[in-house]
């Protein structure tokens, strides 16, 4: 919403609203200039905390006008939250690197990418969903279809079936492939298991 003179009284009561319902909100301004000194990047450094960067940035842009307010409110939402874990991201800057000098298309990963959980954080969910259905309809923990049954494709080459019956060897040496085939190997591992 752009609030502006002609529109501001009619409008200022839904940014009370706003303000009041909000569990957060986060603002920005806009201004004439923003250091009567030296410049932001020399004000400045990566090791400030964020209140030292907002002092030092406050402290000398004092003189300039406020030419934009913008704020924006965030109401949490308990009913349509996510019960799934929020896995962490960590990656490594020389492998980051390296996938971006090959054309690696990370839009691809973020947009389209298929979520997976590891094996504790999916038996954490499913006692989560048991916990759940449990007290939603008052009966005991559910049944769940294994992963075993013929609704799920038998992935097994022999190179994975050799290694499923082998109590010697925990390794797999695969020829070059394409990602999928590799997803088929730890399906049928993970399946197996």
């Amino acid at each position: 919403m752009e609030i502006i003179r002609s529109n501001f009284k009619s409008n200022l009561h839904k940014v009370y609203q706003a303000i009041e319902e909000a569990d957060f909100f986060a603002i920005d301004g806009e201004f004439s200039g923003i250091s009567d000194g030296p410049s932001v990047t020399a004000l400045t450094n990566g090791f400030d905390t964020p209140e030292e960067r907002y002092q030092k940035l406050k402290k000398h842009s004092m003189d300039f006008l406020l030419f934009q307010f913008g704020l924006c409110t965030f109401k949490y939402d308990y009913t349509d939250s996510k019960s799934s874990p929020d896995v962490k991201f960590v990656c490594q800057s020389s492998s980051i690197d390296f996938l971006a000098s090959q054309g690696f298309d990370f839009n691809k990963v973020f947009r389209n990418g298929i979520p997976y959980l590891n094996q504790e954080e999916e038996r954490q969910l499913r006692e989560q969903y048991d916990e759940k259905r449990s007290q939603a309809n008052g009966a005991g923990a559910l049944a769940y279809v294994s992963p075993n049954t013929s609704k799920f494709p038998k992935l097994k080459p022999n190179k994975i079936e050799d290694l499923l019956q082998s109590e010697e060897s925990k390794n797999l040496d695969l020829e070059p492939c394409t990602g999928l085939v590799v997803l088929n190997v730890f399906t049928c591992l993970f399946l197996e298991r």
